[in-house]
């Protein structure tokens, strides 16, 4: 600015003696800005080379003088100047890391899990399982907005092979795909994210879809994703559960991540299940609910958290109309000191329903969970409501944590069921302990026990009237 105004014929008024020396000072500054203007053009056409970019002819024959450009003409090339260098600028940057960022990365985890269980309430029987899971997972990125996943998985229980001579077995009946996606990102230069293909969908708490990574498969969907934001994002998606011809059964679903202030979200959220099949397959079911949680932390380190959610179930399942719900409610505690004390106190309530042939179905469908996190550990409840005979499900809970040392961890969580519906509705208590072993930076140790003590509802329901014992082995190596 204060070049252009330089650049100005000096007011009239000025003393003569004055005059040729301002009128020699205007010159000068006059060049310095021709030159610096030249050496911003000639930046520019170099950079436009390095990039490989059109060269503008007027950058090729010289670049001139200044000639009878006003103040006004001169200050705006300046400045149109400026920013196609920036923009270029940007542009070598972005490219050089690029070049720098690692083409492929290739990352994995295996792990080997022994489960002792005897869970029929029927003493003397126990089951003995060696499960095994192996997972290689390829990372490309062409560009720095573009990446492509593949993930291949073998879930396997040993001595599950087929044929005379199960050693010789060739067969990958086990192997599959856990992801094959594509995703854009930054599209149009937007906060847009696009998800194509084999992936998984985990949102929220996992009551209603989470990856459900303890099983020895794990869940995924086929499945198109858009994200908008980052911090506070918006989800939209659709995932392909059965390929049926015209009567294909699909899942919908928006998800919407938002901040309120520091330490405080709210997650609503709506899906849609839907199966064209006629009969009693045929569903058109609506999920929608809330989330609130957030946390705090004291002046001493002391750090209390807390996590709301309300859910909502409506449509038509078959030739039944559905009408159920869900609450979910954990409060936090967390220690400052180097055991990190961990208390949480938490209620879930699942509908029920003691009706089931009226044509309205009262019990709440949990649809795609993260099935091990809830309920307690020997998931004895991971599909509802079928594994409470439509009764729905209330479980107080209480569970500690704490470091026993830099590399242990060990815990006790115990629950207490019972039916929301039913004449008898008491199903009994579980307390399960944990252990967890960090042997190092990739190798980790989990051990766990389990028992649960039925009550009359559980003793009608199993058959059976003894506890139910269970314990696990678990070791696991990322790389």
């Amino acid at each position: 600015m204060l070049t252009l105004m330089l650049l100005m014929p000096a007011a009239p008024g000025v003393a003569q003696d004055s005059t040729v020396e301002t009128l020699k000072e205007l010159q000068e500054l006059r060049k310095e800005v021709e030159r610096r203007r030249n050496e911003m053009r000639r930046e520019l056409m170099l950079l436009r080379q390095v990039l490989g970019e059109e060269v503008e002819p007027e950058f090729e024959g010289g670049f001139g003088s200044l000639g009878g450009m006003t103040p006004d003409e001169l200050g705006a090339e300046l400045r149109i100047l400026r920013e196609e260098i920036e923009r270029l600028r940007d542009k070598i940057t972005l490219e050089q890391l690029e070049a720098r960022q690692e083409r492929f990365d290739i990352t994995g985890i295996v792990r080997s899990r022994l489960e002792w269980s005897d869970i029929d309430f029927v003493s003397g029987d126990a089951d003995v399982r060696q499960l095994m899971r192996s997972r290689i997972k390829l990372t490309g990125r062409p560009r720095h907005d573009t990446r492509v996943i593949v993930e291949i998985q073998d879930g396997r229980a040993w001595g599950s092979e087929s044929g005379l001579d199960p050693t010789f077995d060739a067969d990958a009946d086990h192997i599959d795909f856990h992801q094959a996606y594509i995703e854009l990102q930054e599209i149009y230069g937007k906060q847009l994210t696009m998800r194509l293909g084999r992936q998984e969908l985990a949102y929220g708490s996992g009551h209603l879809l989470g990856s459900a990574a303890w099983g020895n498969a794990g869940r995924s969907f086929d499945g198109l994703v858009f994200r908008y934001g980052e911090k506070s994002f918006v989800d939209l998606f659709v995932a392909k559960i059965a390929e049926q011809g015209v009567t294909d059964e699909n899942l919908f679903g928006l998800y919407v991540d938002a901040r309120l202030n520091d330490g405080h979200r709210a997650e609503p959220y709506v899906f849609l299940e839907q199966d064209k099949t006629l009969g009693v397959e045929r569903l058109l079911r609506a999920t929608g609910g809330l989330r609130i949680y957030g946390s705090a932390t004291g002046e001493t380190g002391h750090i209390f958290g807390y996590e709301l959610e309300g859910i909502g179930q409506a449509g038509e399942v078959g030739n039944d109309d559905v009408l159920s719900y869900m609450g979910s409610a954990t409060f936090r505690y967390r220690g400052p000191s180097w055991t990190q004390p961990e208390v949480r106190l938490g209620l879930d309530f699942l509908s029920g329903d003691d009706a089931p042939l009226d044509g309205d179905r009262e019990a709440f469908d949990t649809m795609y969970p993260a099935w091990h996190t809830f309920f307690g550990l020997m998931d004895l409840f991971r599909d509802m409501p079928e594994d409470t005979g439509n009764g729905g499900l209330l479980d107080f809970r209480v569970q500690g944590e704490m470091s026993a040392s830099e590399s242990v961890r060990v815990g006790l969580h115990v629950h207490h069921f019972t039916l929301a519906k039913g004449v008898e509705k008491g199903l009994g208590q579980e307390a399960d302990a944990i252990v967890t072993y960090r042997y190092n930076a990739a190798t980790t140790l989990h051990w766990g026990g389990m028992i649960f003590v039925p009550s009359d509802a559980m003793k009608l329901s199993r058959g059976g009237e003894d506890p139910a014992f269970k314990t696990f082995m678990q070791l696991e190596v990322r790389f």
